[in-house]
């Protein structure tokens, strides 16, 4: 009787790699067409080889931004800036010429008509307005705007991210808010982006401030992305991702699966684009032995690997929960015997 219970509880049924989301939705990948199963398995075979180019941003993650600022002039007309000096000069008015500094709030005074916007704008601009101003006192004023000493936006730049390790670049740490906050500027979403997003970002920011200027990132270190291993493994915890892994590859770094494992219904717990709980049981057993890497995964941040235990090591933890401790803890004492060439040997004494 215990060993048809046994192959009972063992079953002999074949797995197969489906998903299931939280509304109910089901499916199974053996009922992919062929032009699907070879697309997906592509795209895996792709994340894998690109590494870290897809890799997206996660709080904890480090990157390097270095920033390259060129001598070339700018395609665009000069920004007045905060503590630059000016000259305004009237063509036929000299006695209201002025030689001004923008203050820290951006502006200047002039006589008369007191304060002007001046900071942000180009110099022609500052001109056409100050000129209309006084066009209600003057008779056609003519006003010219000129640079005389520039605070150049790029050397303040250059000195806050000047350092002596790393020259012109800057360390930052994607925080716990998932931004990072680069030298003067606000600050930049960087979770869950690649690199190269972020470099585009900071580049307009940049450029729109500080005018020639490219910029590079780089990551430096990852510690946010991470997947999560355990059950029937050497080494179950937390598995750091430097690199795209898929769930065989997550499950070698554990040290492989304990002899109680099972390969066939191996569970995974992640969110999808639209943070979706999703549930895939994978049959890695059809991963290994037919090559069907299209039942494998590119695991997402943050999945949950779970490897249960094989039917007959599920029936072995039956066996001694439900009926050996059962009988012990009621006094029994039973054996079980069974005839081989009618010779009657125990199989096992409680």
């Amino acid at each position: 009787m215990l060993p048809l219970l046994l192959f009972t509880l063992a079953g002999c049924t074949t797995v197969r790699t489906h998903q299931h989301t939280a509304n109910g939705s089901k499916n199974y990948v053996d009922q992919l067409s062929d032009i699907e199963k070879t697309k997906i398995r592509n795209d895996i075979a792709g994340r894998i080889r690109e590494g870290l180019q897809r890799y997206r941003l996660a709080p904890g993650d480090q990157i390097e931004v270095m920033y390259h600022i060129s001598l070339v002039p700018q395609a665009e007309e000069y920004n007045l800036g905060v503590n630059d000096e000016i000259n305004v000069e009237f063509y036929y008015h000299p006695q209201l010429n002025r030689t001004l500094v923008i203050r820290p709030d951006g502006k200047i005074t002039m006589p008369i008509k007191g304060d002007f916007r001046a900071a942000g704008l180009k110099p022609p601009e500052l001109a056409r307005n100050i000129g209309q101003a006084y066009a209600d006192i003057l008779q056609d004023p003519l006003v010219t705007v000129n640079v005389n000493k520039f605070s150049s936006h790029i050397s303040e730049l250059q000195k806050a991210v000047t350092n002596a390790p790393r020259g012109q670049a800057r360390l930052l740490t994607v925080a716990p808010d998932g931004k990072i906050y680069p030298p003067l500027l606000k600050s930049i979403r960087a979770a869950g982006r690649t690199a190269d997003d972020v470099r585009d970002e900071l580049s307009r920011e940049y450029k729109r401030g500080f005018g020639n200027i490219e910029i590079s990132v780089l990551v430096e270190s990852v510690a946010g992305n991470r997947v999560f291993v355990f059950g029937e493994v050497a080494r179950p915890g937390p598995v750091p991702m430097t690199q795209p892994l898929t769930v065989l590859q997550a499950i070698a770094i554990t040290g492989s699966v304990l002899p109680t494992g099972s390969l066939e219904k191996v569970k995974v717990l992640y969110w999808n684009e639209n943070n979706q709980a999703t549930v895939r049981t994978i049959n890695l057993e059809n991963v290994l032995l037919g090559a069907k890497t299209e039942e494998d995964i590119v695991l997402p941040n943050n999945s949950v690997v779970y490897i249960p235990k094989t039917a007959i090591a599920k029936a072995d933890q039956f066996v001694d929960q439900y009926i050996r401790q059962l009988l012990l803890w009621q006094g029994a004492n039973l054996s079980f015997t069974y005839e081989i060439h009618k010779v009657p040997v125990p199989l096992e004494r409680y």
